[in-house]
């Protein structure tokens, strides 16, 4: 038996509302679509910004994680070290005077310079 759209109507008591309310009962449930809708593309845009979850570190990881802040320890200790000993080492140089070491020949030092031949 094939059941129309008027029979429907007669059913549930719209075909005698009149067009007031039954445009009210449109809207209604356009709203309530269209509030359905917001909701499902709300989730969907929420999906989006969950992070991921974080892998549970073992003692493995652990003793991995130790042992390089060991070696990052050392590491650093060797660099200060090794940044004092330069600092040694420059302010060393910079008291060294460069006169001791250059050996003059003559008691006599010259000061006259050669004149500058100017050629046309």
């Amino acid at each position: 038996m094939i059941v129309f759209q008027v029979d429907k109507q007669l059913e549930s008591g719209e075909y005698f509302l009149n067009e007031n309310k039954k445009s009210e009962k449109k809207w209604q449930e356009k709203q309530e679509k269209q509030t359905e809708k917001t909701i499902e593309k709300k989730r969907m845009r929420d999906a989006s910004f969950v992070p991921p979850e974080e892998p549970v570190q073992s003692s493995n990881n652990s003793n991995k994680y130790e042992e390089g802040k060991k070696d990052l320890t050392e590491l650093t200790q060797s660099l200060k070290s090794k940044t004092k000993e330069l600092k040694k080492q420059k302010k060393t140089q910079e008291k060294v005077n460069a006169e001791e070491y250059i050996a003059v020949t003559s008691g006599d030092k010259s000061s006259k310079k050669k004149s500058k031949v100017v050629r046309d």
